[in-house]
């Protein structure tokens, strides 16, 4: 069973902060999952960071950002050290480059919107913004969320221009590519017709279509089925079972659902738990 993990609403409104202390033994937490952003600076590199069921070696001077809802596991060998911030997202509601590249990592699988950073020529810099953070967390002091939060919003910054180097000035934060994706996040429960999606954005189907290949190389009706296999495989690796995993995505019936899994994944939802227990 994945547990899930949130941030108790008395602290929502502030960003926390937990070291990765160098290990003296091999280290692998539980798979699980959780309601807010966790984002691991690794200073000292070392072992793979498993997330959405794709693994991701730890290199040293990396940030891996794991987006609420997304099942991850650390894996990290001797001599590996950082730190990780947990936050809300709406703690950067105010800025709109800073929101759009968030949800992008919750809208967007792990392979097209890749989780790990690599930062070697940033290395010092990493290094500042990360133990002068811990050392304003810990110190009391009144002001210390705001240093914090100045101090991670340059962490992400510069995760953004790393992103924006790599993809170009065609970058996905916006236009109507990411309306769909943020769209289809939230309603993939309900909505699983290309038509409900294209309706929604003021689009003929064959326009959405249009719009998804150029950007990702596949239909819409082929990223709707993507983002139903993906939440499939979060559900049933909670430990439910398949009847309950098709009652919450909303499938008219489980045989329904286990039809759609296998066809989509190559395994029935008992042999993919089997696989991943």
């Amino acid at each position: 069973m994945i547990p899930t993990h949130d941030i108790p609403e008395v602290e929502k409104k502030e960003i926390r902060m937990n070291e990765l202390l160098t290990l003296t033994h091999y280290d692998s937490s539980e798979p699980h999952r959780h309601g807010y952003f966790e984002f691991f600076v690794f200073l000292q590199g070392g072992g793979t960071h498993i997330i959405d069921f794709v693994e991701f070696p730890v290199h040293s001077n990396s940030i891996h950002i794991v987006a609420p809802g997304q099942v991850h596991q650390v894996r990290r060998e001797l001599g590996s050290q950082g730190f990780v911030f947990l936050f809300e997202q709406s703690r950067f509601n105010d800025s709109r480059k800073t929101g759009h590249f968030l949800l992008d990592h919750s809208c967007l699988d792990v392979e097209e919107c890749s989780p790990a950073y690599l930062l070697e020529d940033h290395s010092s810099e990493l290094e500042y913004l990360v133990k002068q953070s811990w050392k304003e967390y810990c110190s009391g002091d009144s002001f210390r969320h705001e240093f914090v939060f100045n101090n991670l919003s340059q962490l992400i910054l510069l995760c953004m221009r790393k992103r924006f180097q790599s993809e170009g000035a065609d970058f996905k934060g916006d236009g109507l590519y990411a309306a769909f994706r943020r769209l289809l996040s939230q309603e993939f429960r309900t909505l699983k017709k290309v038509k409900d999606y294209a309706r929604a954005l003021s689009l003929t189907e064959k326009q959405l279509n249009e719009i998804t290949r150029q950007r990702s190389g596949e239909t819409a009706g082929s990223l709707i089925y993507k983002q139903l296999v993906l939440e499939a495989k979060r559900l049933l690796n909670t430990g439910i079972s398949a009847k309950e995993a098709a009652y919450e995505l909303n499938f008219i019936d489980p045989a329904h659902f286990s039809k759609f899994f296998k066809a989509q994944t190559g395994l029935s939802p008992s042999e993919f738990r089997n696989v991943h227990a």
